[in-house]
């Protein structure tokens, strides 16, 4: 049995798959808990270290922490001979071309196997429970099985050349170990299509009762059904227990929750509301309360009296902060919001650009998010035309298919210019050829699409002095980043072949078109390179998990040559009752162990508010309450 927890980044998916994974274990059965996230939280829930393999947790809970690339790499290092076989007979590419491909990696390519490493490493256990990423890239996860089916198809078609040649030699076609490979994938593909769809996988949604989370709910629930997959369940974690002191803060959540609960009723899910505990369940013990709640053993229901909603301001030691002058010095050009799912980096993003709009230069707010929440943040219907929506500010959520759809189209072109000088005014055609560049076309890796779609951004920098980037959680963010360097490698290797076979080929359209490409990436590389022109700001909860993924974010970002220019620590909350009280005094622990993770960047306070900040005028008095910490 499959069960996915899936829902919007930061909600808790994590912890409620720790939970139930737990409460199958407890009821004896055998039980994987594996976490597809690119950004691994599953081994800091636990209190475990994991790895790649399954590892004991306790009795007969197993966990482990997918490695994509690794799985990628075993995948291939089994059929890259085979592979290379079918690429050196269905092109007219020679060994030394075919090994400069084979060493480069193909971006994105990693979520590919994604599935195929789950259904291996869920031998021998009974239940596999899944902690899949946000809501973007896990649809894009369970979208893999008809990717996998058009790499066969390409690979078919490559085969088909040789298939014919064969049938024209030798009067005859022997089926070998390549037509094999491509079977092998076929199948794989329609196995995981129908593994899916069967009784054997179900997906829980895990939300906040929250705006937010109620609306990415409702888009990713929906297109989940569309696509055929089973969703059993809607829970709504961490809501806000009944206070035990007046606190206008817990009141005002208490409220703003129950009215998005009434409306996630429409969903048509059965609802289990997880209570927000008092502390952050992390180990063994404190996932046993979430999971009692979870397997019904203990009831989730609160009671949510109405009242006037209210917010608090940051406690400990804090100076109103220049910003956004010293973290966004003049002469900036590109800033990057990001970090863990479900800290508030939408709303951070568009805090931060409605300042920067009001310092008086002219603005563009990009989602780069497969799963927006600009529009909603805002409240301005935003789709992937550049909007005003405030004085020198514009806002756009980036659809990334679109962008590549349309480059897809001028591939498309350069194709049939291709074939046309080929064919030199001849009635001849190469059908086996055509066809495979054509699927490839179609064949897009995953992640490409969003890497074609940020280069938006170097567009907008001709008519925009900053780009303010609201970007998707850490691992795919991260990951976006990465691609650029690959991007680039990939490109400028295909302009070497063309050039090679220029001759034959001629330039043309796409090799124009290549180096358009080229000279894009390699402007937007350098630009996020540049310290003084591109900055990234982290934006965390202070809470153990967000820290100590936030630490991990800062070293990839140092790594990539993009050191974080500031760290927002979101939703601290105020004093109050005595429960928020409590919750203040652990929240100034965390924010003290964030400050260890090093120097060179300013460290921001922004309050914990009810109900969250929603439309320009609220997002800007919400900025007026940020602050530098020392």
């Amino acid at each position: 049995m499959f069960r996915f927890y899936a829902g919007k980044g930061g909600v808790g998916k994590t912890t409620c798959a720790a939970a139930a994974a737990l409460a199958l274990a407890r009821d004896g059965a055998r039980t994987l808990l594996v976490s597809t996230d690119p950004a691994h939280s599953l081994g800091d829930a636990l209190g475990k270290r994991l790895s790649a393999a399954p590892r004991p947790v306790r009795g007969k809970l197993f966990a482990a922490e997918m490695d994509a690339d690794r799985a990628l790499s075993c995948w291939l290092g089994a059929r890259e001979r085979l592979l290379r076989v079918i690429a050196s007979r269905g092109t007219y590419l020679d060994d030394e071309d075919i090994d400069s491909l084979f060493r480069l990696s193909l971006p994105g390519v990693d979520e590919l196997v994604g599935l195929v490493e789950l259904r291996r490493l869920s031998r021998d256990f009974e239940e596999v429970v899944v902690d899949t990423a946000p809501t973007g890239h896990t649809l894009r996860l369970l979208s893999m099985p008809a990717t996998l089916g058009k790499l066969s198809q390409v690979l078919d078609d490559l085969q088909a050349k040789h298939r014919a040649l064969a049938q024209a030699l030798r009067g005859s076609v022997r089926r070998d170990a390549a037509d094999a490979l491509i079977e092998e994938l076929q199948e794989e593909a329609g196995q995981l299509h129908a593994l899916l769809r069967s009784p054997e996988a179900e997906l829980h949604w895990v939300m906040l009762a929250e705006d937010l989370a109620l609306a990415e709910s409702r888009d990713g629930i929906g297109a989940l059904r569309a696509a055929g997959l089973r969703v059993v369940r809607l829970i709504a974690n961490r809501s806000t227990p009944k206070p035990d002191g007046p606190c206008k803060l817990c009141s005002a959540r208490r409220a703003e929750e129950a009215r998005v609960l009434g409306e996630a009723g429409a969903i048509g899910l059965p609802l289990i509301v997880v209570p927000e505990q008092d502390r952050e369940p992390r180990g063994l013990r404190d996932l046993g309360a979430v999971a009692g709640i979870l397997s019904g053993e203990k009831s989730g229901k609160t009671t949510r009296p109405p009242t006037a909603a209210a917010g608090g301001s940051p406690g400990g030691r804090q100076d109103p902060a220049p910003w956004p002058d010293d973290v966004v010095p003049p002469g900036t050009r590109l800033l990057f919001f990001g970090g863990k799912g479900g800290t508030g980096k939408t709303t951070a993003a568009a805090a931060a650009a409605l300042a920067i709009a009001r310092r008086g230069e002219r603005v563009l707010l990009l989602s780069t998010d497969p799963a927006h929440s600009l529009g909603d943040v805002l409240r301005s219907p935003l789709g992937d035309e550049e909007r005003e929506v405030a004085p020198r500010l514009g806002a756009r959520e980036l659809d990334a298919a679109r962008a590549f759809g349309q480059r897809r189209e001028r591939y498309r072109a350069a194709v049939e210019e291709l074939f046309a000088a080929l064919r030199g005014g001849a009635s001849l055609d190469a059908p086996y050829d055509r066809a495979v560049m054509e699927d490839l076309i179609d064949l897009a890796p995953p992640g490409l699409d969003e890497l074609f779609g940020l280069l938006a951004v170097i567009e907008a920098l001709g008519r925009y002095q900053v780009v303010v980037v609201d970007t998707a959680p850490t691992g795919h963010a991260l990951r976006l980043l990465e691609l650029v360097g690959n991007a680039r490698e990939w490109v400028q290797v295909l302009l070497k072949i063309q050039l090679k076979y220029r001759r034959v080929t001629g330039l043309g359209s796409l090799a124009r078109d290549l180096t358009e490409t080229a000279r894009e990436l390699r402007e937007l590389q350098d630009l996020l390179r540049d310290g003084s022109r591109s900055r990234f700001v982290v934006v965390t909860r202070p809470a153990a998990l967000p820290r100590l993924e936030t630490a991990r974010l800062m070293k990839a970002l140092r790594r990539l040559g993009t050191s974080p220019a500031a760290v927002l620590v979101n939703a601290l909350t105020p004093r109050g009752c005595p429960r928020c009280n409590r919750a203040a005094a652990s929240e100034q622990r965390e924010v003290r162990a964030l400050r260890l993770l090093g120097r060179g960047w300013a460290m921001l306070a922004a309050p914990r508010v009810a109900p969250p900040p929603r439309g320009a005028d609220a997002l800007e008095r919400f900025f007026g309450t940020w602050k530098r910490i020392e």
